[in-house]
């Protein structure tokens, strides 16, 4: 039985534990393999974060769905369906597959709603949409089919007013469970900040604890809960399955805060957003009698579902013990499938799959232009998201955005630029080279129009140099953004911030710092309202903000048509460049020069490994050198392909750059050109005649 409580107006920015510290303990001990112990309540959650949408992994099979529903109905029978609540964490939709995302993700709802969710905390991506959708569309149909967006730290803007609800509660075997929501406080750079101008968004951890703390004041008119479930859409950057422990993610100062600050009274903490999967035992804050509360994320994309078993104590509402465990998503097999599709609840949520599959299958089949080789995002390991690198993708959406807005009658750009969390998913052709509509959806699903704005050679130097992200930020703390083919760059990570972008060169040319250049990317970067995207500040301190109302999806879609085959372009827009050649003379002799060269190599599918490399001196060619295929991973970012350099220039060689020069400084150009992708490291060097 579910007991909807309505949330009043709370007060913001409450101290972080009030108060809790002096109660008892209100967590257990995992009992591991044993049983929950004798003569406790079952009280137990089935949890999910990040499923963006996956109904459908992309095929249009509807197989993902249809698994991960069987795996949450069975596990939820195993357990008793009268003990159980589910809860989310977040992005249940939005950076969808087309089978959800062409009709605006209501699928999606409709379908977790089917399986039984009952209350989620919101995501950043919820609010892609802006908030008006989330308000009168999202949430409306999420409460229809019977669950609750919650979001403890979402304010209306210049109040601590909530914006939406903050908690809901369920009565399960005579104990009521209240669960408290609240998105990650970063939400406004990760968001349009057109979408959200009219919401402030708090700490997590002070608005769960402020509502927690109202849960369990006594006064049942502001509602009651006897055990509380904090969900956060929120989480360490670390996943069990590297060998990363507990340790490693309390280093983290987010983790840390959402483990060590929430509550003690909250029996369990259930995190998201940074699409890690694991689950540990913490120490619950102030407890003496070595009590802990578990800590799970599931992943994302419908991979596992998270479970959690506690015995609660039927008089003192306290927890005697728990297990928690992610259960990994497979395909059913007997007689597990026959059950599952027997079973009603299932048959619903199928219904809704093969309903959108249907609905996507002819639009998404449309081919409209070919490859002659995968374009993808950036790999590492076996993981295809690597934000912090380079793609063939990302820089072949950069040079997409600069040609389609260079196409747009009164528009006109210089630069396209591209962010890494703007592409979600690769260009792979068919076996006869094909790419259909469906794809190109895939990997754009955010429906950004695209824009112009103005900016000086400095300003794009500093764009650069906040692909270093704030110290705060952990989970991702270099975001690599794509280029059009005209701008390359070297840095050297060892530098201080704010000095590490060492060159710019515009059509192999050194950026001038006082010209200014138009810029061509999505609505997402080029904005000068809200929180700075992705903490690039440097897009807010534009001029000249234009909008070509063009939606991001249809320029691409018109641009491989008129581009058909595309080819991954493989060479690398930025190297690393250590130890920069020193002013020589040509009155003194040879002079030996020596630099190192990391980063040559992508990591995208298909990327060749570079093998040697021209060192020119204007156009000159004075050396050559091997380049290694080893990868440098500290300081970030890692750099694959590596070259010595070491050359020696004689005085014959340096006369005809001095020659009638007097004893003035002449600027030359060193260019290593790496073989066989073409990619180029410019280096200026001054040479003196004395």
């Amino acid at each position: 039985m579910r007991q909807h409580t309505k949330v009043g107006a709370l007060v913001a920015g409450a101290a972080l534990v009030t108060g809790a510290f002096a109660s008892s303990a209100s967590a257990g001990t995992n009992v591991g393999s044993g049983p929950i112990p004798a003569g406790s309540t079952p009280v137990n959650l089935l949890t999910v974060n990040d499923f963006h949408g996956r109904i459908d992994d992309g095929n249009l099979t509807g197989a993902r769905g249809k698994n991960f529903a069987c795996t949450m109905i069975t596990q939820r029978a195993a357990l008793g369906a009268g003990n159980t609540v589910t809860i989310g964490a977040g992005d249940l939709i939005n950076a969808s597959p087309l089978a959800s995302s062409l009709q605006n993700d209501l699928p999606s709802i409709d379908f977790l709603g089917a399986i039984g969710l009952q209350a989620s905390a919101v995501g950043n991506h919820e609010f892609d949409d802006g908030f008006a959708t989330l308000r009168d569309t999202y949430i409306p149909r999420a409460h229809t089919d019977g669950f609750e967006y919650l979001g403890a730290n979402v304010y209306l803007k210049g109040t601590t007013t909530p914006a939406i609800k903050a908690y809901e509660t369920y009565t399960v075997n005579g104990i009521r469970v209240g669960v408290v929501g609240a998105v990650t406080a970063e939400t406004p750079n990760l968001v349009a900040g057109t979408g959200i101008a009219d919401l402030d968004f708090g700490d997590p951890v002070v608005g769960v604890n402020r509502v927690i703390d109202q849960l369990t004041d006594g006064n049942a008119a502001n509602g009651e809960a006897d055990v509380v479930v904090a969900t956060y859409h929120e989480g360490g950057p670390y996943t069990s399955s590297n060998g990363s422990n507990l340790a490693d993610q309390m280093a983290v100062p987010i983790f840390k805060h959402l483990v060590n600050d929430t509550s003690p009274k909250a029996v369990a903490i259930i995190q998201g957003h940074t699409h890690q999967s694991y689950v540990y035992d913490v120490p619950v804050p102030g407890a003496t009698d070595g009590s802990t509360r578990p800590v799970l994320q599931t992943g994302n994309y419908a991979a596992n579902v998270g479970k959690i078993e506690f015995g609660i104590d039927p008089v003192t509402k306290k927890v005697l013990g728990y297990k928690a465990a992610n259960v990994e998503v497979k395909a059913p097999v007997p007689p597990a499938a026959a059950a599952c599709a027997a079973d009603p609840q299932w048959q619903r949520a199928a219904q809704i799959v093969d309903d959108a599959v249907a609905y996507a299958k002819p639009i998404a089949a449309v081919v409209i232009g070919s490859a002659t080789a995968p374009i993808t995002r950036a790999y590492l390991g076996t993981s295809k998201d690597d934000r912090a690198s380079e793609s063939t993708m990302s820089n072949l959406l950069a040079q997409q955005v600069l040609e389609s807005v260079n196409g747009i009658d009164g528009f006109s750009a210089d630069i396209g630029i591209q962010n890494p969390g703007g592409v979600r998913e690769d260009l792979i052709p068919a076996a006869d080279g094909s790419i259909n509509y469906g794809q190109a959806a895939l990997v754009l699903p955010f429906n950004n129009t695209l824009k112009t704005a103005e900016y000086t050679g400095a300003q794009i130097k500093a764009l650069l140099e906040e692909q270093w992200q704030p110290d705060w930020v952990t989970n991702r703390p270099f975001l690599q953004l794509g280029l059009s083919k005209n701008v390359t760059y070297t840095f050297d990570p060892n530098r201080v911030r704010g000095e590490r972008i060492t060159g710019v060169f515009v059509d192999g040319q050194p950026i001038d710092m006082a010209r200014t250049y138009t810029v061509a990317s999505n609505a997402f970067l080029i904005t000068d309202v809200g929180a700075a995207p992705d903490n690039f500040r440097t897009f807010q301190k534009g001029a000249n903000y234009r909008d070509t109302l063009v939606q991001d999806l249809d320029a691409f879609v018109a641009w491989v048509k008129a581009n058909d085959p595309l080819s991954p372009s493989f060479v690398k827009h930025s190297v690393a460049v250590i130890g920069t050649p020193a002013v020589t003379g040509s009155k003194n002799g040879p002079q030996t020069i020596t630099m190192r060269l990391e980063g040559f190599d992508l990591t995208s599918l298909g990327s060749p490994a570079n093998s040697t490399a021209s060192i020119r001196i204007n156009g000159t060619e004075v050396a050559t050198a091997t380049i290694t295929p080893v990868i440098n991973t500290t300081p970030i970012p890692s750099r694959k392909g590596v070259a010595e350099i070491s050359f020696t220039l004689t005085k014959q060689q340096l006369l005809p750059w001095t020659k009638g020069n007097g004893h003035r400084d002449v600027d030359v150009m060193i260019s290593v050109v790496a073989d066989p992708t073409g990619t180029v490291a410019y280096v200026p060097m001054k040479v003196s005649k004395g």
